[in-house]
Order: structure tokens, then sequence, then C-alpha cells
């Protein structure tokens, strides 16, 4: 740490009484002791300050407390206050470190007030308080002159930021403090930030670099923050054989890359290159909206539980991207495949998935889809649909629902296209629908037959006056959770309800219940009737109940599994179920990789495993998961 002369800490007041008076802040005056012989004793208990070494400062205390006894009435004393709170933050003292700060701070602004807020802001973060540290230590960022203070709170305010989550000021703060840094000093700051780059998410180190590139050109590399993120995110393209990334680093940060320039731009080149390593599966999310999100993250949790990577010695290893940003599926599907994934699984929604089967038949690798593609894409021996289409739960509860006289239908939420499947053109908007939201849509002749009178999205608020005419019966809920929960508020209380398999929320008394397979895991409610077709014969012998796979998915998880997370482990089961019997060596032989890929897809198409989503126990040779669509009835209390 650079020495701070005392001479400069008694004059520190002076020196910053004009940065305390910025922004419009009350003038501030200088802390100067008036006794020349306050301040000569100062002077030298402040030199062995700072040349000691952690334990010589800790020495030091019973001389600032002598000192501050023989002149509590010198304007110097407040220094020594200042310096046993430093002295009481290396002990380790927080309490007393913040006690003696707001003393400093109490008695009037100015440098030594400074000193003792940069004190106190360290106290609080080093007592597990990273957010009020942060708002203590943010405003006096590069407004300290002093080399020695401004190091202790450019260190701390990141530390504070980091431990707070604020990452992107972190990584900003990261900038100032290795620009402020003293020469002898810099090198030993650049380490310890490389250490905390590796505590970053990587989106936001991405994001440190496309707004770096803004930044102009580099002045001097060890001086700039850009170049430690550029490796940073080097090493984590190799580690993940991120092609995209890769080709990202070196189109906005080449020059920066240093010794690591050779490696990306080979990892870049190869951006064709087939390779399979094993047991590896791949796994494209989609960030186009907030609902592929949300969809994404249940997908995730489900297939990681498939997969078994929560079980202890795992084998199984599974790879991700996204196709958001500045990327696109073919990009993200491409590194996935060049860091070795023999099955890849996909296909949040329809666009994405019809998308991943067109680079399946391209690129001859096997992909498991969650969500069904165009229908046109279904061609060819890689492309596997293990989810199901939204308007199939629909068409069956409007089929119950008018089996049971609980009809005109309203259908509410659920996916563009299947509100689509379910209506036509907009009719006259009943009276009160136009009060907020998009306007309900007429059924379409296959579904109107059922009774759908309109279809609602859930886009929006739901206006309770929408589901009343025309005397709706029935209400098929086919949004996720809080839109299911709107409609249930909004819901007239003679309506009958049917819950689709997104509606995540306890099915009131009366109610359908969409099944597939053992979909919902949840407890059986006293009264539930067994689904149709419960019974399949396919089911492989000895399968466990809902109950069973229930027990075993609440051991990692805190809520029973959503529809999304349930064909993310049917997917995961499956794709296991290709990955497992490949070799244990990885390859980038053309012909090898082809092999591979081939012997995944077949394994694929025979397994059979107990399923969640369907009482089918596999493809039984074919691209399309069997799956019954049935209901649950939720009886009346008695």
């Amino acid at each position: 740490m650079p020495a701070i002369t005392s001479a400069a800490l008694l004059a520190l007041g002076a020196a910053l009484a004009g940065c305390g008076a910025q922004d419009g802040a009350d003038a501030v005056s200088p802390a100067l002791g008036g006794s020349p012989a306050a301040q000569a004793e100062l002077h030298r208990i402040l030199s062995r300050f700072e040349d000691g070494a952690r334990a010589e400062r800790i020495a030091l205390e019973p001389d600032l407390l002598a000192f501050r006894g023989r002149y509590p009435g010198d304007d110097l004393a407040r220094i020594a206050t200042a310096h046993l709170a430093w002295i009481a933050l290396e002990r380790g003292d927080l309490r007393r470190a913040e006690a003696l700060s707001a003393e400093v701070e109490a008695a009037g602004p100015g440098a030594t007030g400074d000193l003792a807020r940069v004190l106190r802001g360290a106290a609080l973060r080093r007592a597990g308080k990273p957010k009020p540290a942060f708002g203590v230590l943010r405003p006096l960022v590069s407004k300290v002159i002093d080399a020695y203070v401004r190091s202790l709170l450019n260190e701390e305010v990141t530390a504070a930021a980091m431990e707070a989550g604020a990452w992107t000021q972190a990584v900003e703060l990261m900038g100032v403090w290795l620009r402020e840094a003293d020469d002898d000093d810099r090198a030993a700051v650049r380490t310890r930030i490389g250490a905390l780059l590796r505590k970053v998410p990587i989106a936001h180190l991405v994001g440190a670099m496309r707004a770096g590139q803004a930044a102009g050109e580099v002045v001097d590399p060890q001086v700039d923050l850009r170049s430690l993120v550029a490796e940073r995110l080097a090493i984590v393209a190799r580690e993940r054989r991120d092609v995209a990334l890769a080709k990202e680093l070196l189109d906005r940060a080449g020059a920066l890359l240093g010794s690591q320039g050779d490696a990306i731009s080979e990892l870049a080149a190869g951006a064709g290159t087939a390779r399979v390593e094993p047991p590896t599966v791949g796994l494209l999310l989609s960030t186009r909206s907030s609902e592929s999100r949300r969809r994404g993250v249940e997908i995730a949790a489900g297939v990681a539980h498939g997969l078994g990577l929560l079980r202890p010695g795992s084998d199984a290893r599974l790879v991700s991207r996204d196709d958001g940003g500045q990327g696109s599926v073919d990009e993200a599907l491409s590194s996935l495949t060049a860091e070795g994934a023999a099955v890849l699984i996909a296909g949040s929604d329809r666009e994405q998935a019809t998308a991943v089967a067109r680079f399946a038949r391209t690129n001859a690798i096997p992909v498991l889809l969650v969500h069904p593609p165009e229908p046109a894409a279904l061609d060819g021996a890689f492309v596997f649909v293990v989810g199901e289409e939204p308007a199939r739960s629909i068409e069956v509860l409007a089929a119950a629902l008018a089996e049971r006289g609980a009809k005109p239908v309203a259908l509410v939420g659920g996916e563009a296209g299947a509100r689509k499947d379910a209506g036509g053109s907009p009719p006259s908007a009943p009276p009160g629908a136009a009060a907020g939201g998009a306007p309900p849509v007429a059924p379409a002749p296959a579904l109107a037959e059922r009774g759908i009178a309109l279809a609602l999205p859930c886009d929006g608020p739901l206006d309770p006056r929408a589901l009343r005419p025309p005397a709706v019966r029935g209400i098929i809920l086919a949004g996720d959770a809080p839109c299911a929960e709107q409609a249930l508020r909004a819901a007239p209380r003679t309506a009958t309800i049917a819950l689709g398999f997104e509606a995540a929320v306890p099915p009131p008394p009366g109610s359908l219940v969409a099944t597939a397979g053992l979909f919902p895991l949840v407890a059986a409610p006293p009264g539930a009737q067994p689904p149709p077709g419960a019974g399949d014969p396919r089911a492989p012998s000895g399968a466990p109940g809902p109950g069973a796979a229930l027990a075993v998915w609440l051991a990692t998880h805190p809520s029973p599994p959503s529809y999304w997370a349930a064909l993310g482990r049917d997917a995961g089961v499956l794709a296991w179920a290709g990955v497992q019997r490949l070799p244990k060596t990885g390859t980038e032989d053309p012909a090898e990789v082809k092999a591979r890929r081939l012997a995944a897809a077949s394994a694929m198409s025979s397994a059979t495993a107990e399923l969640w989503t369907t009482s089918a126990a596999g493809f039984g040779g074919k691209r399309v998961l069997p799956r019954v669509v049935g209901y649950r009835v939720i009886e009346k209390a008695r």
C-alpha cells in the first residue's frame, strides 16, 4: 500500500475543502489544529502509522488515545479519532469502528469527515451490510484526493457492489479502482480485480465488453479494465468452447486478448467443427420474451432432474446457450455442437422449435423439441418431439365442459397460437369487455362446436365484466399461474372451471384439471377421479405413481414440477438414453461424429423409461412422443 505523508494527512481537510463543496454542498472547513505542539506530535504518530504493517498500526492505539487526552479541544483530535476507527476496523471490531467514524462525521464535514465516512462504509460492508455500505461509499468515488484513503475506498465500494449483486456498477467501479491505483500498487490491484471478475455473471461481462468497445482506443492495457474483462471472457470461451463468444471477442476486443488471441482465433475459426464429448447434452433456451424466459428456467430445471445432475456421481454433462442478444439460433446451436453435445434439447415455443428442427436436418444431429414445430418441420430422422400442441388440452377440456352442460365456454390466456386455433375474427365485444386488455376473439368452427364462445388474452389486467356475457358457464384457464389467478377472481360463481397444463393454481372444488401421464404431479385431493387413460398398458411395469415421482422431485425442489419442467424432465431422461452408451472419449473425426449422432438418435427412438407427461414408455420407434391428454375431476366437498 503506498505511503501517505503525515503532512498530507494533517492538510487533508484543506486539500479536500473544495471537493466537499461540490454539487451545491455546504462549504467545509479544514480540520487543522492551531497548536504547533499538537501538529508535531500527531506528525510523529502518523509517520509510524503510514509506514507500519497491520500489527504496528494497531500498536499505535495507546499513543492516539493519549494524544486525544492531551489535546481534547484541538481540531486534530478528530484526525486521531478517525485513525482509532481505522485501527478498530483492522482489528475486526466493526461496531467500534462504525461508532468512532460516526462520531467524527457528526463533528462536521470536511476531509476528516470523508475519511470517517469511508471507514464507516467499510465497517458496514464487513458487517454483512453491503447495500447500506454501497450507499455510504458510492458518492465519495473519485472525490477523495489522498491515495491511501482512495485505495481503501475503491476496494471497499467495489466489494460492496459485488456483495449487493450490483454487477454493472461493480464492473464500472473496478475500472475506476484500476485507473486511480498508484503505479507501485497497480499490479496487486489487477490481481484482486481479476479474482473478482471470476464472480461476475458472464452476461454482465459481455455487456461490459460491448459498452467498452464504444469507449475508444486503449491507451495502456495496464490501466484499462477492458483488458481484464477480455481475458476473463477468453478463458470462459475456451472452457466452454463457446464459438459465438470467441467470434464476438475477436470482433470487439481482439487487440486486448494478448496471449489468448491465437487460441480464441482458433476457436472462432472452428465454428463449423463437429465434435462429440461424452456424455454431453446441449440445451438451447429462449430469451425473446418474458414467457419464453420463464419457460426456459422451468425447462432447464426439468432437464437437470432428468439427466440426474443433482444426483451424486452423475456422469451426465449439460451445456447451455440462449438465442438472445446479438446471436441467432444457428449460432447458439453451432456453439453447443462445438462444445461436444451429441443430443440437443430446445424449443420453448413454436418459432424456436421450427428453426431448431431445420438445424437438426442440416447438421444431422438429434434434437428433442419441448414444443412442437410447424408441421412441415417434422421431417427427417433427427427431429424428435417431446411436447404437445397447446390446442390439444383445450379441445379435451372444452369437450368435457360441454358434456357437463357448462357452455358457452370462455378460453382465458395461453399461447397466441392456441388462441388462434381456438378463435377467428373478432366479434362484437360483449358489454364492458373494452375496458382493458386486448379484445376477445370469436371461435373457429372446430372449437365453436365444443361450445367455446370467446377467447381472452391475458397480456394485461383482465376485466371481470368480460367473463360475464354472454352467460359464460365454463372457463378454461390456458395461461400461467398469474393469468389463472386473475381469471378465478373474475369468474362468475356459477361457472365451471377447467385448468390447463400451465395453470399452476389450486383447483377449485368441482373443477376439471387437464392431465397427461402422471402430470400434474401433485398429491391427489380427496374425491379426485383417475384420469382417462391412466391404466395405459404401454406404461412400464412397476412405474411409480405420481406420489413417488413427486417425492423424488421435492427432495431437491421447493414446489411440484410445472408443465414445462415436467416436459424438460422427460426430454432429459430420453436424452440421457441417447448419450449414456456412447464411447467415453471425445472425437472430432467427421465419420465418428456422424456415427455417434446416429447411435444417439437410434437409442432415443427405441428407449423405454418412466415418463411424467405421457403414459407411453418412449417414442416406440417413431419421432413424436405418444400422449393421451385427459382430465381429472375435483369433486365438491360433501
